[in-house]
């Protein structure tokens, strides 16, 4: 199983990293997990053949996670892509992605290819697993949005926040997306070789304990804000002492391939 980190900025917008995007691949099968700005440049950048996107999976509706999307289909189809795609998204979001991508002049009827906004369980170009060919994608709720509930049932928005839990034939993963703790996520990488954790929300001495208690888990640090920047090399070296080097941290087109011989 292939990852591809394409954005690993939170959500401030900096010069050097591009938003919430990343690429995994399994079998011939390529999902997209978040369409943060500067996807499709990210993909572009690192080679990829955006025709090739199986599917766009989107965690949470907080901007540095969508607002590349429509750019995303807009190359797609002025790349004449013929094969369908579907976007899955959180429970209550479907009509408002509709809705925004028609604010946009993204009509299907004049769209290259067909494309679809999906709720996630919902199956279109899906198998009966909720996944593609090669790769299953289960999605659990996280409690990211529950501090602007209240806020958001003013406006009657939903704040559903989901982190995806990732399985094929190299083994299997935990992405934590945005989330409120790590208690969030750490029961269901407790049983995975990896996990991708934000560090925007959560404390590196909260990934460390982790780490420690699963002596098998990978763990790959993204969502970097800026005052971590300086950090990182110390970080690193704190990794490489106390955890093997199992604790790493994204930057924009670092890859990582996950291989389990008993998967």
């Amino acid at each position: 199983m292939r990852f591809l980190f394409l954005g690993t900025a939170s959500g401030m917008p900096t010069g050097h990293r591009r938003h919430s995007c990343l690429l995994v691949e399994e079998n011939g099968e390529r999902v997209l997990v978040d369409a943060g700005e500067g996807a499709t440049a990210g993909l572009l950048q690192a080679g990829i053949d955006i025709d090739g996107i199986t599917r766009v999976v989107i965690t949470h509706t907080h901007a540095d996670h969508v607002t590349g999307l429509p750019l995303l289909l807009q190359g797609m189809h002025l790349a004449g892509r013929t094969r369908p795609l579907s976007i899955s998204v959180p429970p209550g979001r479907v009509q408002w992605f509709r809705d925004w991508l028609r604010g946009m002049y993204i009509f299907t009827e004049k769209w290259s290819f067909p494309f679809d906004v999906l709720q996630y369980g919902d199956r279109v170009h899906e198998d009966d697993a909720g996944g593609t060919q090669g790769l299953h994608i289960l999605p659990f709720a996280n409690g990211h949005l529950d501090k602007v509930r209240d806020l958001a049932a003013k406006h009657d928005v939903p704040t559903g926040s989901y982190s995806l839990h990732v399985s094929g034939r190299g083994g299997s993963a935990v992405l934590s997306s945005d989330i409120a703790a790590l208690d969030d996520v750490a029961a269901m990488a407790a049983g995975c070789d990896l996990l991708v954790v934000e560090s925007t929300h959560v404390s590196q001495d909260g990934i460390h304990a982790l780490a420690t208690a699963h002596p098998d888990l990978r763990i790959i640090c993204t969502h970097i804000p800026q005052e971590m920047e300086d950090a990182l090399p110390g970080l690193e070296r704190r990794s490489a002492l106390q955890t093997k080097g199992r604790i790493l941290y994204a930057n924009d087109g670092m890859e990582f391939i996950l291989e389990n011989d008993t998967a």
